[in-house]
C-alpha cells in the first residue's frame, strides 16, 4: 500500500520554517528529509506534515497551500517604523489570541454577574496628554508622593498591576508563549498589547525586558485603555520609533505619568555628572535613564544637538550592566502565574471552577497549564495568600 504524503511546497516549508525560527541545522535535526522535501524531491508523509506544523506552530492547513499566507493581526497594528510593519510571529500571534480568549470568558463572567461598563475607558480621548496623564496618575494613585513608598522598580511594576486590576481592569506579564518556556516573546518584536473591552479592558507587556521599561510599558499601554484602543504596540526602545499619532499620543501620556514635566524642571541638577543625575533621577520617578533623558531634552534641559549620540551611549551602557549582571533564575513557577495570567482572571477561574460554573478543562486551557493537577496546586497556592 503505498504512504499517503502531503504536497507541501517549498515556498510554504521556507514560510513555515521562518515562522517557526528554526535555522535549516535544526530542521535537518528533526527531520531528516528536509532538504529532499525543499527540493521537492519527496513530499513528507501525513504524519510528518503534522509533525511539522507543531514544530513550527503554524496551522496544519496552511501547509496545503499553493503559496505563504499573508498573516495579519486581529487588532490594530501599531508597530509602524520607518521600514514598515513586519510580519506578525506566530508567539505574537498566539499571545493575543490566547489573552482574547481569556477576555472573553472574563466579559461572560461579568455578564452573568451584572457588572456595569467601567467609565474609564476611553475617557481621556480627545485630552491633551499632560491633563491624561493627570487623570491616569490619579486614578492608578501614582502621583509622586505615592510613588515615593515604592522602594524598587518591581514595587512600583506590581502596584501599577494591582491598581490597575483594582479599577476593574485585567493585567498580563509574561515572557513567553503561555507557559512555553521554548516559546520567547521577542521585545524587538513588540513591547505590549491592549484588548479594548467597555467592562474588561485588558492589558499585556512584554516582561522580556527590566523592571524599568516593563513600568514604561504599563503605563503606555493603560494611555490606550484610557483612550479607548486596541492595538499591538512597536518594540525596540521606548520612546524612539513610534511613528502613528496614537502611538505617539500613548508615548507622551506614558512619560508625563512617569516623568512630570513641571516637577523634573525643578529637580533637574544641571551641575551633576549627566550618568550620575541620570541615576538619580531615574530612582526618584522609578523608570529608566533613557525615559528620564527623553524626558530631559523634552523639557529642554539637554540639547537636541548630539542628543542621538547621547542616548545611544547611554543604551550601550545599560547593555554593558545588563550583560555584567547575573542572570537569576526564573522563580517559582507558581508565583509567577498571577503575572503571566493576571491575579483578577485566576481568582475569577478559580472561584467559577469552584462552584462548578466552569469546567476544568476550560480553566485549565486558559490558564495555558498541562494538567488540573498544576490547576489545583496553583489555585491552592493563591487561596492562601
Amino acid at each position: 500500500m503505498a504512504i499517503a504524503r502531503v504536497a507541501v511546497r517549498r515556498p510554504v516549508l521556507e514560510w513555515a520554517q521562518q515562522r517557526g525560527r528554526h535555522d535549516n541545522e535544526a530542521m535537518r535535526r528533526r527531520f531528516p528529509a528536509w532538504d529532499r522535501w525543499v527540493a521537492e524531491d519527496v513530499h513528507p508523509t501525513v504524519k510528518q506534515a503534522q509533525d511539522l506544523a507543531a514544530y513550527t506552530h503554524v496551522p496544519f492547513g496552511m501547509l496545503l497551500l499553493e503559496t505563504p499566507p499573508t498573516v495579519e493581526l486581529p487588532i490594530p497594528d501599531f508597530r509602524v517604523t520607518g521600514t514598515g510593519i513586519a510580519e506578525p510571529s506566530q508567539e505574537l500571534l498566539d499571545t493575543i489570541h490566547l489573552n482574547q480568549q481569556r477576555q472573553g470568558w472574563f466579559e461572560d463572567y461579568l455578564t452573568s454577574w451584572g457588572e456595569d461598563e467601567l467609565a474609564f475607558v476611553g475617557s481621556a480621548r480627545g485630552m491633551e496628554p499632560t491633563d491624561a496623564a493627570a487623570l491616569i496618575r490619579t486614578a492608578l494613585r501614582y502621583d509622586l508622593p505615592e510613588r515615593s513608598k515604592l522602594r524598587s522598580n518591581d514595587e512600583a511594576r506590581k502596584h501599577l498591576v494591582r491598581a490597575f486590576e483594582a479599577l476593574g481592569g485585567l493585567a498580563v506579564l509574561s515572557s513567553m508563549v503561555g507557559n512555553n518556556t521554548h516559546r520567547l516573546l521577542d521585545r524587538e518584536e513588540f513591547r505590549g498589547f491592549t484588548l479594548r473591552s467597555a467592562t474588561a479592558p485588558l492589558v499585556f507587556v512584554n516582561a522580556n525586558d527590566t523592571k524599568a521599561g516593563q513600568v514604561f510599558s504599563l503605563l503606555h499601554e493603560f494611555a490606550h485603555v484610557w483612550h479607548g484602543d486596541s492595538g499591538v504596540s512597536v518594540g525596540g526602545e521606548p520612546l524612539e520609533e513610534a511613528t502613528t499619532d496614537i502611538e505617539r499620543w500613548c508615548d507622551t501620556v506614558a512619560a508625563e505619568i512617569a516623568v512630570p514635566r513641571d516637577d523634573l524642571v525643578i529637580r533637574f541638577d544641571a551641575t551633576a555628572p549627566r550618568t550620575q543625575e541620570l541615576e538619580r533621577l531615574a530612582s526618584y520617578y522609578r523608570c529608566s535613564t533613557l525615559v528620564v533623558l527623553i524626558r530631559l531634552r523634552d523639557v529642554r534641559l539637554v540639547p537636541q544637538e548630539g542628543f542621538a549620540t547621547a542616548y545611544r551611549d547611554e543604551v550601550d551602557r545599560l547593555l554593558t550592566l545588563l550583560g555584567e549582571t547575573k542572570r537569576t533564575p526564573g522563580g517559582d513557577f507558581y508565583n509567577n502565574q498571577p503575572f503571566r495570567i493576571g491575579e483578577r482572571l485566576s481568582r475569577a477561574l478559580i472561584s467559577e471552577t469552584r462552584r462548578g460554573a466552569t469546567p476544568v478543562t476550560d480553566a485549565v486551557r486558559l490558564m495555558a497549564f498541562s494538567s488540573p493537577r498544576l490547576f489545583d496546586e496553583y489555585a491552592s497556592r493563591l487561596e492562601g495568600r
